[in-house]
């Protein structure tokens, strides 16, 4: 009766960190990776790997071999183990796994397949999760709205479903958000700066932060602008920040002082960035359960956010109904809730689109608003507070201790 733990890989990314966040509080027999990517520690313990594969392999070879790794899996395991998994190719992997072995087969999804995956990838993954996930013995969604797109969207039994929010060390953030900044960022720090974490890609919105940041800054000159992380959006974000004339670093070394907008890239440590924010922007077009979002306020900045499909709302207004959604300002207990964005990438001199307006506005509002930064950075704390690993990790484990 064992307990095995399954992922892709544990290289740098929300499900990852969480998943080698996690492992640790589970007692667990083994711990396996699809593939050999390795820069996240689970505890001490050595993940055995069933490929040779890394981030190099195409996404379409590691698509292609699902069923071998399958077999490996069946091979690993026994009908009286169980094994959880975080992501979709790893949840696949379970789930067939398990026809072979009897074994019981626990998946987790992180965020909205229905929004996540588009083009070839939404070809090949959306109509295998509709196949396999009712499969299995638990389907464990991050959030409320992960639960009601994989009810509504993929035949997924609501009965099957379980919510278990993302977990996160508390007291480690804040300990990592006192530390102080190094002398060229602590310079900067001292105007009002505004920040986002997270990967640069689609699903993230970054762009709009930077059209309408524009605005913002015709309000306060001295205001700067931060995104923090890495992604393949970054070369887009870079240029789109330069054609629309601000002044943008994205270079290594000591940053420039007086510029705009600053691309610094993946911060192993950006809570102590965060915690000297004036405020935290977080324009998501869609989300799971967002760690940034909630790493952003256990760092003490008070948090501006997108009310997009699943999360935010979740974690800043939980007393309201999570599928609602702002078309105005909303000042929550824990945050601020604006209208989410189109994730449409227009062009810098195409005008601002009336969210875009809105969030510009807002952010001027409040930028110089001591009294509300002050009220959002404590209930911002107190909420993050709600999700701590030690109690995320309980539900875990008596979950998997079910027969």
């Amino acid at each position: 009766m064992a307990v095995r733990l399954l992922i892709n890989s544990l290289f740098r990314g929300g499900a990852e960190k969480q998943f080698a966040a996690l492992a640790p509080h589970i007692p667990h027999d083994s711990l396996y990776l699809l593939e050999r990517d390795m820069t996240l520690e689970t505890g001490g313990e050595s993940p055995f790997p069933l490929s040779h594969h890394d981030s190099e392999t195409s996404s379409v070879v590691k698509t292609a071999s699902i069923p071998l790794y399958a077999r490996r899996l069946a091979a690993l395991a026994s009908r009286h183990d169980t094994v959880l998994s975080f992501m979709e190719r790893a949840n696949f992997v379970n789930i067939l796994a398990a026809g072979r072995s009897g074994h019981r087969a626990v998946i987790c999804e992180r965020t909205q397949p229905s929004r996540e995956f588009s083009g070839l990838r939404a070809l090949a993954f959306k109509p295998l999760i509709k196949k396999l996930y009712p499969r299995a013995a638990a389907v464990v969604a991050n959030s409320k709205g992960v639960r009601k797109d994989l009810a509504e969207n993929f035949s997924v039994p609501e009965e099957k479903i379980r919510i278990i929010n993302n977990g996160y060390d508390i007291a480690g953030i804040a300990a990592q958000a006192a530390e102080p900044l190094p002398a060229a960022y602590a310079a900067i720090f001292k105007r009002p700066v505004l920040a986002t974490s997270g990967r640069l890609t689609a699903a993230k919105g970054q762009w709009h932060l930077l059209r309408f940041f524009r605005k913002i800054k015709a309000a306060r000159k001295d205001a700067a602008l931060f995104l923090f992380g890495e992604g393949e959006l970054r070369p887009y974000l870079a240029g789109l920040s330069e054609e629309l004339g601000f002044k943008t670093f994205t270079g290594a070394g000591a940053p420039p002082e007086d510029f705009d907008v600053y691309l610094p890239g993946f911060a192993p440590n950006p809570y102590k960035f965060l915690s000297k924010a004036r405020l935290f922007l977080f324009p998501s077009l869609w989300e799971g359960f967002p760690n940034a979002l909630v790493e952003a306020m256990a760092s003490g900045v008070p948090a501006v956010s997108s009310d997009c499909a699943s999360g935010p709302r979740e974690i800043l207004a939980p007393d309201t109904p999570f599928d609602l959604q702002a078309t105005a300002p909303e000042r929550a207990p824990f945050g601020v809730l604006l209208p989410p964005l189109s994730g449409l990438r227009r062009r810098a001199a195409s005008p601002l689109e009336p969210a875009e307006k809105i969030w510009a506005e807002t952010v001027v509002s409040l930028i110089d608003d001591k009294a509300a930064l002050e009220n959002y950075s404590r209930a911002g704390l107190k909420r993050a507070g709600d999700f701590e690993l030690a109690g995320t990790a309980a539900k875990w484990r008596e979950l998997l201790a079910e027969k």
